[in-house]
C-alpha cells in the first residue's frame, strides 16, 4: 500500500467524522504536503473497490467515507452537515422480517439538527 493510500485510510479510521474527500484532502496535506485532490479522490476509489471503506451518498452535500461496515444508520444535521452514527437495537431483525428474506446491506440516513445547532436556536 501506498503512504498517500495508507494516510488516507488511516484519516479515515482515525474517528467517526465521516470526512468528505476536500476534508480528506486537507488532513493529508499536513502529513504529506505534496498530495494532491486527484490522488485523494484516486484513492479513495480504490480504497472503496477493495472493500476498506465505503462512500455515503448525500443527496445534499458531498459524498462522506466510512471505515465501519458494521450496519448502522446515520444522522446528518440539516443545518451544518455533520453527520454521525446511530444503532437501533434489533433492527436487522425488523429489516429481515419486513422483506421476508436476510439482507446483505442497508443505508439509513435521518435529517435533523445536530446538538450545537440546536443549542444556537438554528432551524
Amino acid at each position: 500500500m501506498t503512504k498517500q493510500r495508507a494516510a488516507i485510510l488511516d484519516i479515515i479510521r482515525s474517528d467517526k467524522s465521516h470526512h468528505t474527500a476536500d476534508e480528506i484532502f486537507r488532513l493529508a496535506r499536513q502529513r504529506l504536503p505534496g498530495i494532491s485532490l486527484a490522488t485523494v479522490y484516486n484513492n479513495l476509489h480504490a480504497l472503496e473497490n477493495m472493500g476498506l471503506i465505503r462512500r455515503i451518498t448525500a443527496e445534499r452535500d458531498a459524498d462522506r467515507y466510512d471505515s465501519s461496515f458494521i450496519p448502522h444508520g446515520h444522522v446528518v444535521c440539516e443545518r451544518c452537515g455533520k453527520m454521525w452514527d446511530f444503532n437501533i437495537d434489533g433492527l436487522d431483525g425488523l429489516l429481515s422480517d419486513a422483506i421476508g428474506s436476510e439482507f446483505s446491506s442497508y443505508e439509513l440516513k435521518v435529517r435533523s439538527l445536530c446538538d450545537r445547532c440546536r443549542k444556537n436556536g438554528v432551524a
